[in-house]
Order: structure tokens, then sequence, then C-alpha cells
């Protein structure tokens, strides 16, 4: 399965510089071996490579496998600029570049020489440049020396300009220093993948005139799944360190799945499986995380602290999540001594080794580590092995037909033929007991329905001892391991190699074992009143809880629960927790048990189609609308606990249909959850009816990953009727169009310096469709007749593809009459806005939704359109998962063509980028001139001829004169003033600005 995962990136733009500090750093790129293990060992077991099963498949070097150890290029930092004396750096940055620290008002100088045999160059995120100091290659229409800093040629030196403005330092909510990354920006993602990364810390004034002033340690750690495939020096590596190198590159040609996999090093700072120098801190002494994500669609990673909480943002938690450019700070405070690992929880990357340590020291320190206590909460849990039954109905309940249906969706997944092996599956399970017999189960209560295969609850408040008394009452050894808490080694349930011995860590079967965690650190001041984790069993964490081993954590500030540890009634109404997974059964401990059981002599485990129906996209443990319980009432307080579970696919689009919900100090009715993450929101529903309750990552939502809500109105309080004192109307029709997503391939060709012939043949072959498509689009109408096209602002012509945009403001009503003049159904669907269910299921071909008689009503109900948060936050890049939407604020700086992609790999290979332009203060009433001046003269088409006009703005007013053909372009024009150069060849349909 392949997801679309999108954090885009703009440019930072500088302003006018002024008088500050200037720090000045030496920096070369040298081409050097690196190894990935130097140890030669898996160190969280403490395995050789060679026995472990997992390590041996990266890092064992064979005639046709490279190993551990490749050649990159690295940036080292010198005292001066004959670059002869190194800077040395701490071990544990890996082949990270040096850290460049600077505060708000300061100037970096950065004198960089390519020793290297490729030209690159270095290119900051989160500071002002000009476009001399950009460092990316691309057409961006400069010339001459503004193209220097583009790429450095091997022996070459060039000096990069940047400055701290106070448009981009911390702001008041940020952490102190705030987490950048540089890079070399020629073939961005090659030049990374070589290794031309490091990073940049950018302080509020005073924390960082030498060294940090308010924090003890500053650590940097970079988590990202290597692509060697991509190196410029794969060839060379494989000619280095494979011995038959015909068969090697024979495979590389062929793009051998299992030789590039070999070649993708799940690293933290270049290291793999505890192969990272120790991060070493103090008890009681703050610490700061700067933590950042580079790379593919398979970078996303949960970064987990175990053993301590950290503050993000403001907001409590112990995993950080992290995606391709995606640069976290966070504070922590260790509270209890030990070696502890730090590590990515997205499932393929555990077995894959983005593993570390990190190790607490008292430090000279007698602090205790724990506040006073508060209550002692008791919970007896089993696990137990039994059916789980992903469907118990047999029915799709979200299109009330069978699951058997043949070519449903749902088919493939509950279906017995041909070896399949249906919906039911032998699991284990967390079940809760009402003492330490373990003879009589706890009762559910109603709503507990709902949390199907989930763990009970467990629940407590700051300054609580949480004691769990485990039966493991299953087959093989398992463990309990909670997120959010704090406890002693001896109480971890994670097996690892920490120089400690853990009963907890693996209790065997027909064995009991206590735990006793503390809730030492609860929510923040910015968090709700609750939050929530997971715990699970770890003795494998991958095998573990996809056998079923998991649940969720309840942790609230003081005297928020009540005697029986729910929240109070009068506060909180209802509250769910729900577990969004896909539940890979081809890792279960159990899988060759339910072949036994469910299948036949056809079940193949190593066919792919096999494996993918044993991948069943529940919530909960259900699918297709089979999960019970979610019954809430009209205005009343409810709580949602979202939480994510499994591995690169689990990247969750939570979608809750016909109501909002609050969460940052915003409305919003889609949220995002990853693996090891939690999510907790507060609704007061409004609208009446059943709803649905959804993943909208495409793949996961056709798979069965939906379920429905109900509200009912319970009181009899008639509510007062909602008044609407204006409506705004939109005529929207669907269309059928031919869609070209490259009209104009000139940007393209300069970039990749190539022709269209030879574009041609590598992405558009005979088999393939190319650019063009038919798609179906919404296009808005002057009135219902649906006769004249409703022409597009300026502003709105970069929407291109997508429908127009519905504008309105709180209290008003929306009517959108639609009409559907394409050749299968349709219909309009709005996020954020209260709807009626009237012809939701589509509306078909040639058919009017008319004004009058079928309306379609929306009201905001405090819909918040700008990215307003209780507390602003510093970012050049942000992170956009399915159905997620996002609203930033740029301030734009120095004039010119910017660059604006999607830091994806893969995507930004794909073409998914772009340019944005700033122009000079003046500017737009000068292009309007320019634009009404087109509208009534004619550009003459000549062949390789451009016509060209010259706006010279003078006192903000526009004057437009036309010049003669000419046969090319000037690259200079001296005239006064703001000036603007419009271009266009064959017809002025073409024209670009």
């Amino acid at each position: 399965m392949k997801f679309v995962l999108c954090a885009f990136l703009t440019a930072v733009i500088a302003l006018q510089r002024a008088e500050c500090l200037k720090r000045t750093y030496y920096i070369a790129i040298r081409e050097e071996n690196w190894n990935y293990a130097p140890s030669g060992r898996n160190l969280i077991n403490n395995r050789s490579i060679e026995q472990d099963e997992h390590a041996s498949d990266f890092l064992t070097k064979g005639p046709t496998r490279i190993g551990s150890v490749y050649k990159k290029a690295l940036y080292r930092q010198y005292t001066d600029d004959s670059y002869s004396t190194e800077i040395p750096k701490p071990a544990w940055l890996g082949f990270l570049g040096p850290i460049i620290r600077a505060e708000v008002g300061d100037v970096i100088e950065v004198h960089m020489k390519n020793f290297a045999s490729i030209p690159y160059s270095l290119h900051p995120h989160g500071v002002f440049y000009e476009k001399n100091s950009e460092g990316a290659l691309y057409p961006d229409g400069t010339t001459g020396s503004k193209k220097s800093d583009d790429a450095v040629d091997p022996g070459k030196s060039y000096t990069y300009t940047w400055q701290v403005k106070p448009e981009y330092a911390p702001t008041e909510a940020d952490a102190n220093c705030l987490t950048w990354i540089y890079h070399s920006h020629g073939d961005a993602p090659k030049d990374i993948s070589s290794g031309l990364i490091g990073a940049l810390l950018t302080c509020k004034k005073g924390k960082v005139r030498t060294q940090r002033s308010d924090v003890d340690e500053d650590f940097i750690l970079m988590f990202s799944v290597v692509d060697e495939n991509l190196s410029w020096y794969l060839e060379e590596n494989i000619k280095m360190f494979c011995s038959d190198q015909d068969a090697t590159n024979q495979l590389k040609n062929n793009a051998d799945e299992e030789f590039r996999e070999s070649n993708l090093m799940h690293s933290i700072n270049g290291y793999v499986y505890g192969n990272l120098p120790e991060l070493k801190v103090c008890v009681g002494r703050s610490v700061s995380w700067h933590l950042f994500g580079i790379g593919n669609e398979v970078d996303i990673h949960s970064a987990y602290f175990h053993g301590h909480t950290l503050l993000d943002r403001m907001h409590r938690t112990d995993v950080l999540s992290l995606f391709p450019a995606t640069f976290v700070t966070a504070t922590m405070i260790p509270k209890t001594k030990g070696k502890w690992l730090l590590s990515c929880q997205v499932n393929d990357h555990v077995q894959a080794g983005m593993q570390s340590f990190y190790e607490v020291s008292a430090c000279g320190s007698t602090a205790s580590a724990t506040e006073a206590p508060g209550k002692e909460r008791r919970f007896y849990i089993a696990a137990e092995e039994m059916v789980w039954d992903y469907a118990p109905s047999g029915m799709n309940y979200m299109t009330n037909k069978p699951l058997t249906e043949p070519d449903s969706d749902s088919e493939s997944y509950f279906s017995r033929d041909g070896g399949y092996l249906g919906g039911k599956y032998l699991k284990a399970r967390y079940i809760s007991y009402t003492d330490d017999t373990f003879t009589t189960k706890t009762h559910l209560a109603g709503s507990d329905v709902h949390l199907g295969i989930l763990g009970p609850v467990i629940r407590a408040e700051t300054g609580d001892v949480i004691i769990v008394t485990f039966f493991n009452s299953a087959t093989r050894d398992y463990s309990i391991q909670p997120h959010g808490l704090h406890y002693e080694k001896a109480y971890e349930g994670a097996k690892y190699q920490d120089g400690t011995q853990k009963a907890g860590a693996s209790v065997a079967p027909g064995k009991k074992f206590t735990y006793r965690w503390k809730v030492i650190e609860g929510p923040s001041s910015a968090d709700p009143p609750c939050l929530s984790y997971l715990y699970y069993s770890a003795v494998d964490p991958v095998r573990d809880t996809n056998s079923g081993l998991f649940g969720p954590i309840q942790v609230c500030r003081k005297g928020v629960l009540d005697g029986s540890g729910h929240q109070h009634a009068d506060k909180i109404q209802h509250e769910f927790f729900l577990l969004f997974s896909v539940m890979d059964e081809n890792e279960s401990w159990y899988l060759e048990e339910n072949i036994k059981k469910f299948g036949s002599s056809d079940s193949d485990p190593d066919n792919q189609e096999f494996q993918e129906s044993n991948k069943m996209h529940a919530v909960n443990g259900l699918m297709y609308g089979n999960l019970e319980g979610l019954d809430l009432c009209t205005w009343e307080h409810v709580m949602w606990h979202v939480l994510g579970l499994g591995t690169e696919v689990d990247i969750h689009g939570v979608y809750f249909e016909g109501n909002t919900f609050r969460r940052d100090g915003m409305n919003r009715d889609t949220l995002s959850v990853f693996p090891h993450t939690t999510v907790t929101v507060s609704m007061t529903p409004d609208n009446n009816g059943q709803f649905e309750l959804s993943c909208h990552t495409g793949d996961h939502y056709e798979a069965g990953m939906r379920q429905h809500y109900e509200v009912k109105a319970c009181s009899t309080v008639t509510p007062a009727p909602e008044h609407f004192p204006s409506t705004v109307r939109y005529y929207i029709a669907a269309e059928k169009v031919e869609w070209n997503y490259a009209p104009n391939r000139t940007w393209e060709l300069e970039k990749h310096n190539t022709t269209l012939e030879e574009r041609y043949t590598h992405k558009l072959k005979n088999t393939q469709i190319g650019g063009k498509y038919k798609k179906v689009v919404f296009r808005e109408y002057i009135d219902d007749t649906f006769t004249k096209r409703k022409p597009r602002l300026p502003e709105e012509e970069h929407l291109e593809i997508m429908g127009p945009i519905i504008r309105a403001e709180v209290g008003e009503r929306i009517q959108v009459v639609f009409k559907n003049n394409a050749k299968r159904p349709y219909s309009i669907h709005a996020h954020g806005v209260k709807t009626s269910k009237t012809h939701q299921d589509g509306v078909q071909p040639g058919v009017l939704l008319q004004k009058l008689t079928h309306k379609k009503h929306f009201s905001l109900v405090g819909l918040c359109w700008l990215h307003c948060m209780n507390h602003s936050h510093r970012a050049d890049v942000y992170d956009l998962f399915p159905g997620t939407f996002q609203t930033i604020e740029l301030t734009a700086g120095s004039p010119g063509q910017w660059l604006l992609h999607c830091h994806v790999t893969d995507h930004i290979h794909a073409g998914m980028e772009t340019l944005f332009t700033v122009y000079p203060r003046g500017y737009s009433s000068c292009l309007v001139g320019v634009k009404s001046f087109f509208q009534t003269q004619t550009c003459i088409s000549v062949q390789s001829c451009f016509c060209f006009l010259v706006c010279v703005c003078v006192d903000g007013k526009p004057n437009v004169t036309k010049t003669s053909i000419m046969k090319e372009c000037p690259e200079k024009l001296a005239f006064s003033g703001v000036k603007l150069l419009i271009f266009c060849s064959q017809t002025l349909q073409q024209m670009h600005v």
C-alpha cells in the first residue's frame, strides 16, 4: 500500500539586514566511509549481526550485499579557511554535520569548501537569506552571481550569509531554541541520502552566546530511513564492498526488492540497533531534545522515550511524531536513573533497528524522583487467548450488504475461499478481573462495549501510584509496558539489554507479576484535564501487539476523577477510546494456528494476496460498522481519546462526520494519529442522526476502517431554533474535463537539465498514459440555469483542478445548488459545518439539485477559518495527512521566485513542486494595470520571439509601455522604480509572470 504523506516546504525569505552578532563557521564537505553498526552487534538484544534475523538482512556483507559500511559525503567543521584543523563534535551526532547555533538578530556566515567529487551546496531552513545565499538549485529566474550558491563545484568554495530575523524567531509559546536543518539542495533527496545534512538552532536572545544557558544538555537526533539506493555513491559502494559486482549491478538495474531493502538504513544519526553512542543526562536537570525526520513515504516516526515524559509545544507526551522535514523541540527533566530505550515505535522500524539508548545518572543529586504519593489504584489484568471476530454480524453496515458479497471491498478480508482465513483469528487479549484470584471478570458497563478488543482502561491522577497485578494465562511470554508513566527499572515491561534483571519484562505462561507505576507528571496547563496513553506487551512489541495485547491509560489532573475512577459526570457525560490500526495477522504469534483452524491446503503465507487479506483495517478490532456503543446525546460534553498503533501504513486521518470537536482552541472535524500516538478532543454534539466515524486514508477507508456513531436528542428540553440572518448561495456543477498535469514542461526540463524526449523516454513509456487524464471537477456558475460559468478572479487562478472556494461567516447559512453534468452519481460533502442528510448519497447524472425543493443547508458552528491555536508556533514546514487541513500565515520578505514543494523524497522526484513569487511593495496595482493593458492589446505571434511589457510604478500608479519585438530577452533592464516583465509566446493564454 502506498499513501500520500506530504510536508509542504516554504522557502524562507530574507528581509533587510540589521546590526547583529556575526557567527562564522568553516564547513567542508568530505567523502569518507561510514559504518552504521561499528560494534558488529545488535546492542538492543546483544546478538551478533549474523545471529539476528532482522539485523542480518541489512548489515551482513556478502557477494551481492554492501553490508554496514557505505561511502558518504559529510559536512565537517574547521577552525579557519585553511580547512586543516577539524573541530571535534559529540560522538552521538553521528554523520550529521556540525550544529549551527545563533540567536535572534544574529548573522550567520558559513564558508563552505567542497572537497568531494560531486557539486554540492548548503541550504538552510528557518533563517532569512537572499537569493545568492539560498543554496538550492532550481529555475528561479536568477542568473550570474545569484546562481553561484546553487551548486559549489569540487575544489571550490562559497560563502553563505543568513540572518535570524525577528519574524522567524521562536514565538513566546515556542521553546527557547527552535530546531531546523541545513542540507545540500542540488538534487536534495540524493544529496541528503549521500549524507549531507545537519542541524541549525535559532534561539531567543540571550540563550546561546557560546553555549546554552537555560538547559543542561542539548541533543540533536535525526530519525531517517537513509536510502543508500539514492546515494550518488551507490555504484562506488557496490564496487568497493560487493565481491560479485556483475550480479549486484544486475540486481540494482532490475530494482530487485530485496537488494533495495538491504540498503535502507533505519537509523538515528546514522546508527542502527543501539550503536548510537550513549546520550547521557542527569536526574533533575533540564534537557532539550531536538528531533527531526527526513526522507521518504516510509519516514513516519514515533520517537518513544521509555521511562520519562517531555513537553512538546507545551503539551505532555512521551512520543514525538516525526515526518520528512518535521522539526521538534521538546524539554525533559529526567526523574529516574537507568539505561533507557529510545525507539521509533513504527513496527517495521523497530525490527529494522531504529533504536538507541539514553542513560540517566544521579550526577551527585539526592533529590527524590517522586512526588508525595496520592491514591493507590489497583488493577488485575490477565492475558488470555481467544478467537476474535472482526465483524461478528457478517454484514457491512456501511452498505447493509454481506461482507462476502462478490467483488466487494470487504470480500478479500472475510471470504474463506482460496485458503483465505476470513474475519476470525485466534488472538491474545488483556482481560480485567476483580481481584488477584483471577476468577471473576470485571463487569463491563454499557458504554464500555465500544472498547472492542482493547484491554481495560487504566485510570489515575497526578500523584497516584498504579499497581497492576498481571497474570499471563496465555501460552507464551508476555508483559505490560505503559506509556506516559514513571517507574523503576524492575517494573518496566520492555525487554532489552539495559544491564538490569527485570522479571516484569517477560512473564512466563501461568505466572504472575505485579507492576508498580507512578503518575509523576500529568497533563500540562495547555492539555485537557485528562490525557490518554497506550499500554501494551513489549516482549516482542511488534508481534505481541499484532497478537492483540494493548489497551488505554488515562492520566488526569488531581481531583478530576470521581470515586468510581471516572471523570465527574457533571463535567463529562460520555468518554470513548478508539484505536485505529491495520492489525497485521501475518505478524501475529498465532498465524500458523489460524491457518490450521481457519485456512485450507490453499493457504500460502508467502502469497502477497493472502498476506493482504490478513491485514485487518480496524477500529478497536472491528470493521465495516461493526463497532457498537458509540451513542451520544445532543449538547452533552463528550471526550474522544483516539489512539494509533502499527507500522508505516498507519497514517490515520480520523474524520467525525456531522459534528465538530474542539482541540487546541480550534474547531475541527478531522485529526491525525500514528503508531503509539494519542489525541484527546472534546465534542458537544449539536446535530442529531447517525454519522460516520472513519479513517480518510484511501486504502483504509475502502478496507473497512469505518464505523457509525449516533447522536440522539435525549433531553426533554427543546433547544432554541437556529437563526441565520443571511444566506450565501453557490451554483456548482460536476463536469468531465481532460486534465493535463503538466501543460508546460519548460521549468521541469530546465531543473533536470534534460530534453523533452529524454524525459518522456524515462517517464512516459508506451505502456503509460502520460500527463493527461479524464477527470471530473467542480466548477462554479452564476445562477441555477448553469449556462454561464463564473469567471475566476486573479487570486483564484491558482486553484486549478480544485473547485470554487465556498466562503461564509459564522452564523450564515450556505446554500449550494448542485448539478451533476458527469456520467455517474456524485455529491458535495462539506467538512466543518452542520449538514442535513439530504442527497448525501449522490445526485444522478444530468440531475439538478433544485434550490427551492431540495436545499442542502450548512451552518457554521464556530468554525475557525484561520489557523488560530491557543498558542502560535514558528515553522517553515507543515505536515499534511489524508483528510486534514491547515491554514498558515506567511510574511513575505525578499522579492523573487521561491520554491514550494513537498519534502518527501518520492514526491520531489515525481514533481510535487511549484514556485511562488514575491513582488516588491506597490507591485499589485502595477500588475492590475498590466492585465488591463493586455485586455486591449494583441501580442504578435512570432516563433522564437517574445513580446514584453515593462511596468514602472511611479508613486504607486502603474505606467505601462509596450516595446518592440526582440529576438531575445535582455538580462537586465535599467529602469527606475519597480519593474515587471511579462513574456508571452504564441498567445496571450501562454502568458507567464
